[in-house]
Formats: C-alpha cells, sequence, structure tokens
C-alpha cells in the first residue's frame, strides 16, 4: 500500500510540475534559405563572380536549380569504390543582374563574412569583410525561418 502511495505522489508532483506547460509547437517549414544581397559599384563588366565566404567556406555559383551528380551503373558492373565523399555547400550565389548578385545560405545566419568579386580568370577584383545583421522575413520566433541581410556594396 505504502508503494501504491508513493507512486501516486510523484505522478502527481510530475503533472503537477508541467500544468503550466503549453502544448508543443508544430513548426510547418523543416528547412530554409537565407539570403544576403550584394551591389556592385564601379567597373562591374570585369566581375565574372561575386563570392561570399563565412565558416571557412565559400559560396558557389548557381544559374538554377541545384543538381546532384548522377551515376549510373550498368547491369552486373560494379561502380568503382569513391576516392572521397562528395562534399556539401550551403552558400549559393546568383546573378541578378550587372550589379546585383543574390547569396543563399542554407539555414546559416553568419556574422561575419568576406565578399569578394572575382573576375573570369579568378583574380580578386574587389573584397572586404562584413558584419551582418539578419532580419527574418517568415517563419517565427519559435520555429526560425528565412531571413535577409544587406545590401553589401562591393566597389570594383
Amino acid at each position: 500500500m505504502k508503494r501504491k502511495l508513493a507512486g501516486l505522489a510523484i505522478a502527481l508532483l510530475l503533472a503537477g510540475g508541467t500544468a503550466g506547460c503549453s502544448a508543443p509547437i508544430a513548426c510547418p517549414a523543416l528547412a530554409w534559405m537565407n539570403s544576403v544581397t550584394v551591389t556592385l559599384d564601379g567597373r562591374v563588366e570585369a566581375v565574372s563572380l561575386v563570392e561570399l565566404c563565412a565558416d571557412d567556406v565559400c559560396s558557389i555559383r548557381s544559374d538554377g536549380p541545384a543538381t546532384f551528380p548522377v551515376t549510373s551503373v550498368s547491369p552486373g558492373a560494379m561502380p568503382a569504390p569513391a576516392t572521397s565523399a562528395p562534399s556539401f555547400n550551403p552558400y549559393y550565389a546568383a546573378r541578378v543582374d550587372d550589379r546585383t548578385w543574390t547569396v543563399s545560405l542554407l539555414m546559416r545566419s553568419p556574422e561575419r563574412v568576406r565578399v569578394r568579386a572575382l573576375s573570369a580568370d579568378g583574380a580578386v577584383l574587389a573584397e572586404r569583410d562584413v558584419e551582418l545583421g539578419w532580419t527574418r522575413v517568415g517563419g517565427s520566433e519559435q520555429c526560425g525561418g528565412p531571413a535577409t541581410a544587406g545590401p553589401i556594396t562591393l566597389v570594383v
């Protein structure tokens, strides 16, 4: 009988301790893209790529939807072993027009970034370190959501 009373007392304490808690929040978005706008000024015709670097990762150019490598295997053939695992890049830069680029960051919002403009041969035409201020443009405080930063002006 003492065990039953002790068990009941523990159950009541636990129930009372969670009585003020609200129901769990269901977040609809599982992933989102944050974005940074980069505006170029000066000799923009020489710029072939705008690159944003943060956390030892630099953006790659994306002029359309992301694509993934496709592997085909002939019947009965074994694929060659991979020498290294494919890398994942969470930053994508796309040209909007001659003076504007947008960099998308998969659920990342770094405080400090390096932005640079590159020529077709990879030469750095302009470069600058920037502290970003992020503004959420969707989602909620509890669940998070997409945010924007910028525009960042880069003089070429």
